[in-house]
Formats: C-alpha cells, sequence, structure tokens
C-alpha cells in the first residue's frame, strides 16, 4: 500500500510541476518537494527516482539546475520534517537522524543541495538583507540611483516605490531592487531581488534574474492595510505594484497585494466581504484565482485583462502604464469587471459568426508556405507511418538536416532553411547523438553548421504529454502546449518532429474521439507558432502486403487532420535483387510513398532511400539514410530485345526442345533472356532480373505457357513458347 500510495504522490507532484508557468515555477517547485520529503519514508528506494523526475520536470519548465537543487533540497527538508502517516501502513516516518543521512546521501549524488538552515535562520537573513537595503526615494537618489534608473526604465517614478522597495548595492555580484514579502502581521517573512545593472537594466546570475530569501510561499507585497470589506487589487509581479499605486495614489483608497507569482496568487486569502480587481496576465487562470478568492461567498471579485484593452504589446499593468500612461491605467482599473460577466463575454465572443465572405483578388492570396517537398507546411500537421525498423527516424533525421542547412541531402527540396526540433520519445539523448553524428559524418557536415539550428531532445527525459485517457475522460495537458510554444518562438523553430507519436499521450489510440483531442494539441501548436509539425506513426501488420495510408495503427483521425501524409515500406532483398540491384546494395531499402496529400498533387513516382552503415571514430556503426535510385526493370530493354527472345524461345520449340518455366530447370527460358540481355546468371541479382523480366513478358503475352510431355520424367511440365509475336511497327 504504501509504494503505490508514494508512486501517486510522486506522478501527481511531477504532474503538477510540468503545468506550471512562469510565475509561480519556484514556489511550485518548492511545493512538490515538500510533498516528496512528506512522503519519503513511505517508499525509500523510491526517493532517487522521484527526484530525478521532478529536477527534469522542472528544468522542462525553465528551472535552472542550481536554482532547482537548493530549493529540492530546501523543500524537501522541510516535508521530511513534517511526515505523512498513513493509517494501515507499517511505514514508519524516519527518525531525524535518518532522515539527516538520507539528505546527505541525496546531497553527495548531487541530486539536491543540503539546506542548512532552518526557517527562522531564512527569515533572519532576509530581514537583515531587508534592512541593510537603502530606502528608495528621492532624497537617496545618489545611493539608489541604478535602482531609480530601473523604475525610470518601467516607466515608474520614486514615489510609487517609496516604502515598498529598497536597493542593496551587492546580490550576487551586483546591485539589485529589493520587494518585501510579509506576513499578516505586516512582518518581513522574505525578499525578491531583481538583479540589476548600474545603468537600470535586469542582469542574469548563473541564468537567474530574480532570487529570493526567506520565505515567499504564503507572504505577499501590499500598499496600504488590507481590512474586512475594503478594496484590493491584486497582482502578481511587484513591477505591476508599483504601476497600480502610481496610477491610483491620490485618487481611489485600495491594498495592492502583489503574489510574487500565479501560484500565490491562487491561495491569496482575502479578507471578508472584500472587493477584488485581479490584473490578470494573458495565461492566469482566473477562474482557479477567484475561486479562492471568493472564500465563503461575501467577497466580490473583479478582473481586467490588460492584453483585451486594444494596445498592442500589453500583457500587465506595467505594460500598460508604459504604452497608454497613468489616467488610461486608473480607467481600466476602475471598468473592471465582474468575473462571471468576463466569463459570458468571452463565450459569447467566440461565437461571433457567420463572417460574410469578402471576394479578394486571387493574385494577393498568400502562396502556401512548403518548407520541405510536399511533405511539411507552415502551420500544419504531417505524418509519417511505417512499420519499425524501416528507416523513418533516420530518414526524417537527415530530412531535418537538411532543413536546418538548406541543403538536399535527400535530393528534394529545401523550401526554406528554418530551425528544427527534433524530440525523440523512444530513443535516450545519447542514441540521438549517434544518429547525427553519423549523419555528420556521411554527408560531411561541420558542427558549427548545425549550431543554434537543430534542436534535440529525449521525449523520455522531458516527460511530454499532450493527452490522457482517465476515467473521467480526455484530459489534455494544455500547460505543455503552451510551453512548446514559447520555447518554439523563442528559439524561431519552424519545424518541430514528435517520434513516436504514440509516445507523448496515454490514449487508446484506436479511439477516434481521444485521437482527435491530442491531434489538436498538435494543431494549435503549429498553428500559434505558424511551424510545421510531424507526427511519426506506426502501421499495423500487413501480413507480407504493402502498407497503404489504410494500414496506419490507431483512430483514423490522426490521417484526417493531417494535411500530408507519407507511408514507407521496406524493400525486400528478393525484391531489390529483381530489379537488378547488386547484392551489396540489396538490403534496406525502403519506397516512400505519397499517402495523402491535401494540399499538394500526389507525386508521380516513389521516392527510394537506402540505410547505409557508417563507422564512429569510436567504432560502432550507425545506419544513415541516404537516396537511393531503384533501377527500372526494362533499363536499356526494347522491343527488338524481346523479340530476339521471342526467336530463339520459338527456335527452341519448333525443335521439339523447347524452354523450362522452372528456374531449377538446366535448358531455363530465363538463359534465352539472359543471353539476349547480356546478363550473368550466375551472379544472383542478373539471375533475379531475368526471372522477373521472363515473368513480365509471360504476364503481357510476349511469351507463353505450355504443357509439353516430359518423355524423362514421364509427365507433362510447362514450358515456354512464344506469345503474340512483335511487329515489326512496334520496334519501329
Amino acid at each position: 500500500m504504501s509504494e503505490a500510495y508514494f508512486s501517486k504522490v510522486r506522478e501527481s507532484t511531477v504532474s503538477e510541476m510540468l503545468t506550471t508557468i512562469k510565475g509561480g515555477r519556484n514556489e511550485m517547485l518548492n511545493k512538490a518537494a515538500y510533498t516528496l520529503g512528506r512522503h519519503a519514508h513511505l517508499a525509500p528506494s523510491n526517493i532517487d527516482a522521484a527526484i530525478i523526475d521532478l529536477h527534469a520536470a522542472a528544468k522542462q519548465v525553465g528551472l535552472h539546475d542550481i536554482e532547482i537543487k537548493a530549493t529540492i533540497g530546501s523543500g524537501f527538508k522541510r516535508g521530511g520534517e513534517n511526515p505523512k502517516v498513513l493509517e494501515d501502513s507499517d511505514a514508519k516516518p524516519f527518525t531525524a537522524s535518518e532522515f539527516d543521512r538520507l539528505i546527505g546521501k541525496l546531497a553527495s549524488k548531487e541530486m539536491l543541495t543540503r539546506d542548512e538552515e532552518t526557517r527562522k535562520d531564512k527569515i533572519d537573513k532576509a530581514r537583515k538583507a531587508w534592512e541593510g537595503g537603502v530606502p528608495i526615494s528621492r532624497e537617496s537618489k545618489d545611493a539608489v540611483r541604478p535602482a531609480l534608473l530601473y523604475l525610470n526604465n518601467r516607466g515608474l517614478r520614486a514615489s510609487a516605490a517609496v516604502g515598498a522597495a529598497r536597493f542593496s548595492p551587492n546580490v550576487y555580484d551586483g546591485p539589485a531592487i529589493l520587494f518585501p514579502a510579509l506576513d499578516e502581521a505586516g512582518e518581513v517573512q522574505g525578499i525578491q531581488a531583481v538583479l540589476i545593472t548600474a545603468e537600470g537594466n535586469k542582469r542574469e546570475h548563473r541564468g537567474i534574474t530574480k532570487y529570493s530569501r526567506g520565505v515567499i510561499a504564503g507572504n505577499s507585497m501590499r500598499i496600504g492595510d488590507e481590512h474586512d470589506g475594503g478594496a484590493i487589487i491584486l497582482v502578481e509581479g511587484p513591477e505591476d505594484a508599483l504601476s497600480i499605486r502610481q496610477a491610483v495614489q491620490g485618487h481611489a483608497e485600495a491594498t495592492i497585494v502583489c503574489t510574487f507569482g500565479k501560484a500565490g496568487m491562487a491561495t491569496y486569502n482575502a479578507p471578508r466581504a472584500s472587493d477584488v480587481t485581479i490584473c490578470a496576465d494573458p495565461d492566469l487562470d482566473v477562474d482557479k484565482v477567484a475561486d479562492v478568492i471568493r472564500g465563503d461567498g461575501s467577497t466580490s471579485v473583479y478582473v481586467v485583462r490588460f492584453n483585451e484593452l486594444g494596445v498592442e504589446n500589453v500583457a500587465d499593468a506595467n505594460d500598460y502604464l508604459r504604452e497608454a500612461g497613468e489616467e488610461k491605467l486608473r480607467e481600466a482599473l476602475s471598468l473592471a469587471k465582474p468575473v462571471e460577466q468576463a466569463q459570458q463575454e468571452a463565450a459569447q465572443a467566440e461565437m461571433n459568426w457567420p463572417t460574410p465572405y469578402e471576394p479578394v483578388d486571387p493574385a494577393s492570396i498568400p502562396r502556401r508556405r512548403w518548407i520541405y517537398g510536399a511533405h511539411y507546411i507552415r502551420g500544419y500537421v504531417s505524418v509519417v507511418a511505417s512499420q519499425g525498423g524501416a528507416g523513418k527516424t533516420s530518414m526524417q533525421n537527415v530530412e531535418a538536416t537538411s532543413i536546418c542547412l538548406c541543403r538536399p541531402l535527400l535530393e528534394e527540396t529545401v523550401h526554406e532553411q528554418v530551425n528544427v526540433w527534433v524530440i525523440n520519445g523512444e530513443d535516450p539523448y545519447e542514441e540521438m547523438q549517434r544518429r547525427f553524428a553519423a549523419i555528420m559524418i556521411h554527408y560531411n557536415i561541420k558542427p558549427e553548421e548545425l549550431r543554434g539550428r537543430l534542436f534535440l531532445d529525449a521525449g523520455r527525459d522531458l516527460m511530454i504529454q499532450f493527452a490522457k485517457q482517465t476515467r473521467d475522460g480526455i484530459v489534455t495537458n494544455d500547460q505543455v502546449a503552451e510551453k512548446m510554444i514559447e520555447r518554439i518562438k523563442q528559439n524561431k523553430i519552424g519545424l518541430v518532429m514528435l517520434d513516436p507519436w504514440v509516445g507523448f499521450n496515454d490514449i487508446n489510440e484506436n479511439d477516434n474521439v481521444a485521437m482527435n483531442a491530442a491531434v489538436a494539441q498538435a494543431r494549435w501548436i503549429a498553428d500559434q507558432t505558424d511551424a510545421a509539425v510531424v507526427l511519426t506513426h506506426h502501421i499495423r501488420k500487413s501480413n507480407g502486403e504493402d502498407a497503404t495510408i489504410d494500414s496506419v495503427r490507431g483512430a483514423g483521425s490522426l490521417i484526417g487532420a493531417a494535411r500530408a501524409a507519407r507511408i514507407i515500406n521496406k524493400v525486400s532483398q528478393e525484391d531489390a535483387l529483381k530489379l537488378g540491384v547488386n547484392e551489396l546494395e540489396s538490403l534496406g531499402i525502403f519506397r516512400v510513398d505519397d499517402g495523402k496529400s491535401n494540399l499538394a498533387p500526389p507525386a508521380a513516382k516513389a521516392l527510394y532511400r537506402r540505410m547505409h552503415g557508417v563507422e564512429l571514430p569510436n567504432g560502432e556503426y550507425v545506419g544513415v539514410c541516404i537516396p537511393f535510385k531503384m533501377p527500372d526493370l526494362f533499363d536499356g530493354v526494347s522491343a527488338r530485345d524481346a523479340q530476339e527472345v521471342q526467336r530463339l524461345i520459338g527456335a527452341a520449340a519448333s525443335r521439339e526442345e523447347p524452354y523450362r518455366l522452372d528456374a531449377r530447370a538446366k535448358h531455363w527460358a530465363g538463359n534465352a533472356v539472359a543471353v539476349q540481355l547480356d546478363l550473368d546468371v550466375a551472379k544472383k541479382n542478373e539471375k533475379a532480373r531475368a526471372k522477373a523480366i521472363l515473368a513480365k513478358w509471360v504476364e503481357t503475352n510476349v511469351l507463353s505457357v505450355e504443357e509439353w510431355p516430359d518423355k524423362r520424367a514421364g509427365r507433362d511440365v510447362q514450358c515456354v513458347v512464344v506469345g503474340e509475336w512483335i511487329s515489326g511497327t512496334e520496334i519501329g
């Protein structure tokens, strides 16, 4: 029971971490680590794996290693000091010394940073830092110049920060502006330090622009005194709080509460009967925050979304202050709508149809923006499907490389050079490195040609999941999609490859509704980023027959959603030999067919590819997809050749020594074909070609098969005779 319970806790904490958005990431990580610490005694053998999963999830949402390890160390320690005791469980909480040894072991593995400080120590350090800060005012302008420049860059005057912010000349090797996190009694419990340069710009220290000290969770920065029945303006960032203060000072009485992130807004405990106005960033879940704030129902909750007020490049209150000014900011706050009304209006806005058609000049319609061949197109989803081990992953890796370089490595047109993100849900990152190293060696690509253009991630590390099926129905992970959209835009990525698609969902792939919900997430990403998204999938077992679009495994809604789809079929060695491929090259060949092409005409002819072994410097061989031209069965064969073979066949029949159909016979008809076409039947591929040409001529009645008596065998055998003679007109 204990291990099963811990497994659920582990899954829940990691899932919540993955769905956290900017503004609440560190707080959520602290909470998740605290939860793991509380339950650590239930499954000691699983602790390492749980922390590794949590670390990976935190890294995926944008936190950095140093910050992650420190936060996990702090939260895990506090959780262990408050263990969860389960009824009917034999698992006993760790003693203090046992838990200390566990933390020491985890720290020695560099899975967390050991937190030696008590909660009181942290608060004391935060208070000391706050008290050591220089109050911001006009009188102290020389001492706090970087802070004043920072505020000025944000459209803020010094008066907005009086009593609410301080300046420190030395936080992590440079100046910082400090904001206090206060408890209900108004005592400093923590501080948030925004790192700035001497010129008032934001700076980074080890990848971080903000640092927190003390206890931030559950506390807030407040300007004014909260009280029952009072007006409260709730924001998630200190710069927003100062913007609101600057706009309403002298015009309205309201307490401004800053919770240092979205997670804090969702736990804010407002006084009874208050009027709370939520200043919502575009990605804030207002419904969730409003439900908490309403409490016993006596509190009224309003919302204003600055990104919906018709001003470009605006997301929050500080943006709006800088773009529209103080008067407009006051007006926006006064026109805040009840949350229920805002919900209704948003729903109505989505039903603003039908739209009258307005004909346009066809010449003004933009061309479709193909990236590669007629396969990958901006803003749409494509599918590539095949059986396992056919070569599709290597082919797509080479295609990704081609697109990054704008070089037709597989002899297909690269319409646009874009950055590419390849996410493989099956292979570890090390295997992906091997594959791309082999591609670079074979195609003579230098590292600097791909650096900054190609992005690789192992999905098993990222734990990306677009949709899952539960007893309550289908649940889509909008937060993961939103994070991907953000990262795609940041890195100017034009193509995303998800391989295999089934690895990024936990659904019944035969369920059309579930598959449609999952694919809708991929379409959303393509639509929001204007990137092409490629889903790599598998086909059903075909009992030896070639796969078609109908062979794609699972629900038909996957193919229905795609605008281009390709099907890959292996070419057997026997079939390759029949076409004249030499024995050395006859293995590893596959054919790529257009399965569906809604936005382009289907390919006139199938493309062939071959897997070629490339040796890495470590001695290993890795398969690399290369272009391959499959020879035509009748390359170099003329109507005159067919007529000459007919003459040989006819002459033998007239001598009553007809050629045999059986390739094992000494007097085999394929020998006549080989003589005319100069083929060596001692070679496996040339004999196979002679056999295939013979079969095709029998099929088209150039030759015919008849039963002839075999005196030696005492039975009739199949022999080859002339069918319909080739005419002089056909020969020309």
